[in-house]
This record gives structure tokens, sequence and C-alpha cells, in this order.
């Protein structure tokens, strides 16, 4: 009988096979890197970006770039839905962020010298024009630094806005970006109490300048914009800023079609009573192709006799219209194009009522009116009535306003998940006030560089976020949060090389003149910053380059995520 015998491995070649198997889990391991984040321009950053023509061109405000900072700084968990301009993959895996600003250089000394920066040109791919807050009186630092949240605690704004970015994005840019863009004077609001019948400010329903362009109003920009609207004008020659008692006004327009395309035949306005205060037929100069009378209701009788053109409205308005007037009605952005006019408050009905939860997919005015006013509205034959549906807006605004900001909005409604997650983080009583302040409560670490020109402007922002901090923590740990002044530019850039180690959030900051001779050298010179920052940062680190412009020039920004070489 033959017996076949198997001999099993010595303990030594057991030990050395074992040996071999934890090295491969370890070289397995050490591959498996967390992936690195990407960074690329949506439709609106690619209309800001310099690869875009002048003349249509769309400038980012520096909210836009805040958002980016924080966006890169807090996570997915503050997003409740995409940014507008950038798409930002995997932002989780972001190890660093670190800013360069440079004060004094605009759109047109980069655009001329550019060439000189070779390691700028080959390092990023984006290039932005950004709104220098120089055009409205504005400071860059406080732009930049400081998150102009409500006042009131943090669990109410998310109860208000679904996220903090919800916030932002309303409140951010209403007050301070919209003087970008209209004259709007300083004067400071006579108070801030609410209109007797709201229930909530009616400030925070009104769209912000970047909703605005995003929805396609007009709006004074420079570029594209400037050009299309050329022959467009203001409502009023100055404005004074909205408050939470600036009266309402509903606004409905009916067009028909001429040889020219849509023209102004009939214009309505009803105030806060439902009174009307302005009806008007509108004669066009153009000959009308189609009067489209089962929309509009008009007919060839009735402008038969009308000598009223478009210019006597926009100076009736003008007249009519106080200041801080906020105009209400559907899908406006039609109207103020047939009226040729620009406002800077304005209360979309399509944008703050949905039914669906998606934003594009804006409900008719038709509908909205049946739902929540049970009213039936354009059911007759001869088409619609100009102060039926501007009343009809109107009332739409005043029941939201009597009830919440979530009323009748699905969009608010979906966002609820968002508002749980976040809801986990409202542990203290006050939400923060500064970029910095966000940094402290994820339990980041903050440092600003700058010369004595600069840090100064920083001061109250970062005693903010101590201050803050103290109360919340009771105990102050310095290093959260950290100011540094230095003596030239040379040591703001070297002590940054050093920082973007060991802080997760390094903001340097530089003023210069680049006006004479020299320009050249100067542009060599921040090239040579640019790279020496750029070879400390870690692998998925963003770093962001802003030139913040100059007195009449608008400035640029750019920026890219660090990949493995």
């Amino acid at each position: 009988m033959n017996v076949t015998v198997t001999e099993e491995p010595s303990s030594k070649k057991r030990r050395a096979c074992n040996e071999s198997e934890n090295l491969n889990i370890l070289t397995l391991k050490a591959s498996k890197k967390k992936p690195t984040p990407k960074f690329r321009l949506k439709t609106t950053g690619d209309a800001a970006s310099l690869s875009t023509a002048k003349d249509e061109r769309v400038p980012l405000l520096l909210t836009d770039i805040q958002h980016l900072l924080l966006h890169s700084l807090l996570g997915n968990l503050n997003v409740s839905q995409p940014p507008r301009w950038y798409v930002l993959e995997r932002c989780n895996n972001i190890t660093q962020t670190t800013i360069l600003v440079i004060e004094g250089i605009s759109i047109k000394q980069w655009e001329k010298y550019q060439k000189e920066t070779l390691f700028i040109v080959k390092t990023f791919e984006d290039f932005v024009e950004t709104l220098t807050p120089s055009v409205y009186g504005g400071s860059l630092v406080k732009e930049l630094a400081l998150v102009a949240l409500s006042e009131t605690e943090k669990e109410s704004i998310i109860q208000k806005y679904g996220s903090m970015n919800l916030a932002l994005e309303v409140r951010k840019d209403l007050m301070v970006m919209m003087k970008a863009v209209f004259p709007i004077n300083d004067d400071l609001p006579d108070n801030k109490e609410l209109n007797s019948e709201d229930k909530f400010p009616r400030t925070q329903l009104i769209l912000s300048a970047w909703q605005l362009i995003e929805e396609n109003y007009p709006v004074p920009l420079k570029g594209k914009l400037k050009n299309a609207y050329s022959d467009y004008v203001m409502s009023k020659n100055e404005y004074k800023p909205v408050t939470s008692k600036s009266p309402m006004f509903g606004l409905d327009c009916e067009m028909c079609k001429t040889n020219a395309g849509s023209e102004l035949t009939r214009v309505s306005l009803v105030n806060e009573k439902h009174e009307t205060i302005y009806e008007s037929l509108v004669k066009p100069y153009n000959d009308i192709t189609d009067y489209l009378t089962q929309f509009s209701g008009i007919t060839k009788a009735l402008l038969k006799n009308v000598t009223k053109r478009l210019e006597d409205v926009q100076n009736d308005l003008k007249e009519l219209l106080p200041p801080d007037a906020i105009l209400v009605g559907q899908s406006l952005n039609i109207d103020l194009h047939a009226l040729k006019m620009m406002h800077p408050y304005v209360i979309d009905t399509s944008l703050i009522y949905n039914f669906t939860g998606e934003r594009t997919h804006k409900p008719k005015l038709k509908n909205l009116a049946r739902e929540f006013l049970q009213e039936k509205i354009q059911n007759g034959r001869n088409g619609h009535c100009s102060v039926e549906d501007s009343l009809a807006a109107l009332k739409l605004v005043q029941l939201k306003l009597s009830k919440n900001i979530e009323f009748g909005d699905a969009v608010h409604t979906n966002r609820e998940k968002y508002k749980q997650n976040i809801a986990k983080m409202a542990t203290k009583p006050e939400y923060a006030m500064s970029i910095f302040n966000h940094v402290i409560e994820q339990k980041k670490t903050s440092l600003v560089i700058g010369c004595d020109d600069i840090t100064g402007d920083y001061h109250t922002y970062l005693s903010q976020a101590k201050e803050s901090l103290c109360s919340q923590l009771k105990k102050l740990k310095s290093k959260k949060v950290k100011l540094s002044t230095v003596d030239s530019a040379d040591e703001v850039i070297l002590n940054a090389k050093d920082a973007v180690k060991e802080y997760n959030f390094v903001m340097a900051h530089l003023k210069i003149e680049v006006n004479g001779e020299n320009d050249h050298k100067h542009i060599q010179t921040i090239d040579e910053w640019v790279k020496t920052l750029w070879d400390s940062l870690k692998e998925s680190s963003l770093c962001v380059v802003l030139f913040g412009g100059t007195e009449n020039d608008n400035g640029v920004a750019m920026m890219n995520v660090k990949s493995p070489l």
C-alpha cells in the first residue's frame, strides 16, 4: 500500500510567507491614497473667465471667492446646493487652504504683463475677473473676511435658510455687493423693525446681486451686460438701502410682437393696499405683427388712439417709485426687459414659491393663485389682465410674509436633511460673524500675515473670533486664530511658506503699486512669490491668488488644487 505524504511548510517558511503577505498589504495601503480634489469652472465661472471675450464677460463678486474658501475649509457639510460658479470635486480631501491677496494689481496690468509670470501661467488653468470693492467704496478685507449673516441665533438661521451657505447667499451681497452695480447711497436705515403684518423681514425674499444676474434680470455691470443693456434706464437716479419696512409694489406688463421683437403695450402697478396706482397702454414704435390677444388682451382697437411711448412710462415710474421700492412680480425679469428698466430690489414669486423642490421648475402664476390664494386668474378669453396678475403676485408675497420663509416652497422642505445635519453643530448660542469663526468652530487653525498697512484692517474680525471662542469654550487657545505683522513683503511670503505646514487656513495679504518703469520686475517678483508659496504646499491643498484691482479697474483671481507630481 503506497501512501503519499504531503509535507507541510516549515515554521520558517510560514513566517516568511506571512511577512511577505504583510508587506503586500502595507504596500497596498500605502498606494491607496485619498483621491485628489479637483477644481473646475461651471457656466457662471466660464462667463467670468479671462478666456471669455471682454465684452462678453460677467465678473465674479468677492463673495464668490469667499464661498470657495469656506467650501474648502468646511467641506460638503455646509453646502446645501451646488456652488454657483465652480465645481470642487472631493472637497473633503482638501488638506489645507491658502490665499495670497495682492492689492494694487488690476486686470489691465495682469493682461499687459502676464507673459512675465511663467510659473503662474504654467501652474494655474483658471483665471477669472473679479469686481473690485473700490467701485462701490467697499473694503477688500471686509468682503473676504466678514461673513455677514443674520444677527439672530444660529439655530434660527438654520431654520430660516436651511444651511449657512444659503444664509450667505441671501444676506451677504444684498446690502453690500448690490452697491457694486447700483447707485445706492450709504445712508443707514432708520429702523430695523418688521412691518406690522410681516412675520420675517421682507428683505430676505429679495434677490441678491448674483441671483439677478443668474435669472437674467437687467443689471448694469461692465462687459457683456453693459453692452446688452446700453439703452436701458435705471428706475431711479439714486437708491436708498432697502429695509424690512420698504414699500412693495406689484408690477406686471403685457407685450405684443413687432417687426423688431417683443415690445411693451401695457403696464400696471399696484400698492400694498391693493390699489392700482399706475395703469397705462403703450404704443410701440415698430409695426405690430401679432397682438398676442389671447395672452396680452391687447387689440388693435385698444391701441388706436394711444400716444404714450416707452420713455413716457419710464419717466412716470421713475417719478412714482420711492428710492427703496421693492418690485414684486412673476418672472419679473421679463417685465423689466419690456420696460427696458433696471431695479435693484426685486421679489420674484416664481422663485419664492415652488411645487417640485427644484428651482429650475418654476410654477405658473395661475397655479400659485389657485393653490394658495384660492383665486382663479387668467381664465378669461380676452387675455391676461396686468392689474390682476400684478395684484396676485403681491398677494402671494404678503401671504408668505404672514407665514414663514418655508411656506409654499418645496425647495426649503427638501432641505430638511441639511437642517438636521447642521443642527448637530448648533451647540453654541451665537453663530460666527467672520470666516475665522468658521475656522474655530470646525476646530481648525488660521493665520493672517501682512505688513502693518494691512493687518490693522483684519484685527476687528480676528478679535471677534477670539471673543466668540472665549465665550463659547470659556478658555482661549491663541493658536486657533492668529494675526502676524511683519516688516516687508518678502517676510510675508516667507512666513506664509512656513505657516502652511501648521495652519489649516493661511491668508497672506500685500499692498503694492505697479505704475512705473519697473512694472515688469514687480510682476516677475509676484511670480516668484507664488512659486515659493506653491512649492511649500502639501498635496491636495487649495491655492487661491487674488489680484485685488485698483480704483478704476477690476481684479483677477486664479485658483488650483495641488496634485501629486
